[in-house]
């Protein structure tokens, strides 16, 4: 069942079907004039409102990886770090405060070109939700990781948790890097 609040589609496919209903009935009644096309003009205005001005959690949960993306290509630590939970913590970094001095270590030194997504599967489940995440990680030459080589697929798992109306990260750990099981610790 598609959910009205995430998508415009369900409605404005409603709003069609009306559409043609009301015409058929404006052939009938000519009287009633142009009072029966705003019935479909609501339902088109409500999709797009509710698409627009409701975000749902799946939603919520959607925007937050592509906003740190935005901000480690940036090299903005403070741009990743309004996504972590105060309650923070993963197989290497114990608090918030030391998943910071990490970001802070390796982004500069990274010198991210770009970041695609390849793949990105969210569960919600009440005011927790999990994700697998899949992207290709494109370096800079002059990146302290490029001799490596310039493109790296990293795959990652993400726990978040919902605290009062917003959504944060509780947890990430990297789970492969070129398709090689790695941890925080071997990077």
């Amino acid at each position: 069942m598609w959910n009205i609040f995430e998508n415009c589609w369900l409605l404005l496919t409603l709003a069609g079907v009306t559409l043609v209903i009301v015409s058929i009935v404006r052939q009938e009644k000519p009287e009633w004039g142009l009072k029966p096309l705003l019935i479909p003009l609501m339902l088109g205005a409500l999709a797009f409102g509710l698409d627009y001005w409701v975000t749902t959690d799946y939603e919520a949960v959607n925007g937050i990886v592509p906003a740190c993306r935005k901000a480690a290509v940036a090299a903005d630590t403070n741009g990743i770090m309004k996504h972590i939970s105060p309650n923070y913590s993963d197989s290497r970094h114990r608090n918030r405060q030391s998943l910071r001095s990490g970001i802070e270590r390796i982004i500069p030194r990274a010198s991210i070109k770009k970041v695609r997504f390849q793949s990105h599967v969210i569960t919600i489940e009440g005011n927790a939700a999990q994700s697998e995440f899949l992207a290709a990680v494109h370096l800079n030459p002059d990146s302290g990781y490029a001799a490596a080589g310039s493109l790296v697929f990293v795959e990652m798992r993400f726990e978040y948790e919902k605290m009062t109306t917003t959504w944060y990260i509780s947890s990430m750990e990297v789970t492969e890097v070129n398709y090689q099981p790695m941890n925080w610790g071997d990077i």
